[in-house]
């Protein structure tokens, strides 16, 4: 299949790279224009353009200059530029949506019938793009989107280190490595990583820190400090962090060392100095670039799983994924710092046998070069167009689909610990019964009125705990 094709992409115009989904996005042009697809991509307006956020001119006629003498084959979207222009038949002929995420667009994708093709960026995403597509409407006996839970798939994006182990040079924004920064990881210290910014659970991290210093040896036993991003590390989160500690004599600074935004390169550099990173986020991650990037640099990787890094690598290619049921929030949002003693003397026992774990990122290395290369993605994007032409699998019977856990749980504890990528927390024992009674129950089996009273009162489908699927959610 080829013929014309609306790209209706955000974050594109690199080199430099607008992050990685400017890299993506970037990257999809040049693989249909080699595939003798007739490209047409959308290019926003200058942004100094005066009134053009009140009176949107200059979009119109990039718009009009997109349409060109006939409406394209395809147009390819992801949310952002939905922004610009909704997916319709009465547009195109066929529309795919790209997800890099669920951020942005919703009120135009989650209830569309217009779009023939939703491609995640990872199966994780593709599942939870399922379980939002299978929200129930008990009601009227209906998912919420019951024709975008047949149009489903997933793509294997291009991980920029697998073309340029060293740094992408289109990743050229952001600093070099500060003088500074360059003469204390040379020091007498044992330096870990979690420079992604905006995305870490400070609670989690601040604790897992405490435990590595305690826990580290004798007084002749080096420090352990973590490089962070300065972003990150705001003055509401240092004031948190020190009143966490008040009364052990110590303070967030001798724990962490904030780094500002780094080029590709640097980045890079930091990873191969560092002996471990830490992972455990809040943010639920849709695929995972900096996690693999750090195992790729040599670097294993502890994390909680959230998101997609719980399904990036097996087990043994380094990135070990470690979380217990104690490290769920009580019911009154309580934390115990003490959950996280196990990843330090993990973390701790790992610096010992530094062979071994180098010898685990080589072989995650190996699988990230063979599963997220620039021909990976090319394969699955031309994939995705091809099955625009194939009819779509019937949708499904409502009555028929199975309550099962939702792909968002990465565990649930009889005591009623859930650890959510919506939200971890302890459940009630009556929420937790009730859930358990439900799984498995076709939908036919479950009456409306009282299954609209069990929402109301427990938010299992709202809250992240159940969903309806055909078959049960893989783990």
């Amino acid at each position: 299949m080829a013929g014309s094709i609306a790209l209706m992409l955000s974050k594109t115009g690199g080199p430099p790279f607008h992050g990685s989904v400017g890299y993506v996005n970037d990257t999809i042009g040049t693989i249909l224009a080699r595939h003798r697809w007739r490209v047409r991509a959308f290019e926003p307006p200058r942004s100094d353009l005066g009134e053009e956020a009140m009176l949107p001119f200059a979009l119109s006629a990039r718009l009009a200059a997109l349409d060109a003498s006939s409406a394209p084959d395809v147009a390819l979207f992801d949310g952002a530029g939905t922004s610009i222009r909704a997916p319709s038949r009465g547009w195109s002929r066929r529309n795919l949506m790209l997800y890099h995420g669920l951020a942005y667009g919703t009120g135009v994708w989650m209830t569309s019938r217009d779009i023939d093709l939703h491609c995640a960026n990872s199966p994780y995403l593709e599942r939870t793009l399922h379980a939002t597509f299978a929200f129930p409407n008990w009601h009227r006996r209906s998912c919420l989107n019951p024709h975008g839970m047949r149009a489903l798939t997933s793509l294997q994006l291009p991980v920029p280190c697998v073309e340029s182990p060293d740094g992408h040079p289109g990743f050229g924004y952001g600093a070099d490595i500060p003088p500074q920064i360059l003469r204390r990881i040379e020091g007498d210290l044992v330096w870990g990583h979690a420079l992604q910014p905006g995305k870490q659970d400070w609670f989690a991290t601040l604790s897992v820190m405490y435990w590595l210093n305690e826990l580290r040896g004798g007084p002749s036993a080096k420090g352990i400090k973590l490089l962070v991003s300065e972003s990150s590390l705001t003055l509401d989160a240092r004031r948190a962090m020190d009143a966490m500690l008040a009364g052990s004599g110590r303070s967030c600074d001798d724990y962490f060392v904030p780094v500002p935004n780094l080029n590709q390169r640097a980045l890079f550099r930091l990873m191969r100095s560092s002996h471990f990173a830490l992972a455990y986020n809040r943010f639920p991650e849709p695929f995972g670039f900096y996690v693999l990037e750090s195992v790729h640099n040599g670097c294993p990787v502890y994390t909680n799983g959230v998101g997609n890094n719980r399904f990036l690598l097996p087990p043994g290619n380094g990135i070990t994924v470690l979380e217990t049921p104690a490290m769920a929030a009580q019911a009154d949002g309580r934390q115990d710092p003490a959950a996280y003693r196990c990843v330090a003397e993990r973390i701790l026992g790992d610096l010992g046998q530094r062979d071994a774990i180098a010898g685990q990122c080589r072989r995650g290395a190996a699988l990230i070069d063979e599963r997220w290369s620039v021909a990976a993605f090319e394969r699955s994007l031309l994939a995705a167009l091809d099955r625009l032409e194939h009819p779509l699998p019937p949708e499904p019977d409502f009555e028929t689909l199975q309550v099962q856990l939702s792909p968002l749980v990465r565990s649930l504890d009889p005591s009623g610990r859930s650890l959510n990528d919506y939200a971890s927390t302890t459940l009630r024992p009556e929420t937790v019964a009730l859930a358990t009674q439900l799984l498995g129950q076709r939908c036919a089996d479950l009456a409306s009125e009282e299954m609209e009273r069990i929402e109301a009162g427990h938010r299992l489908f709202a809250g992240g705990l159940l969903t309806l699927s055909t078959a049960p959610v893989p783990p």
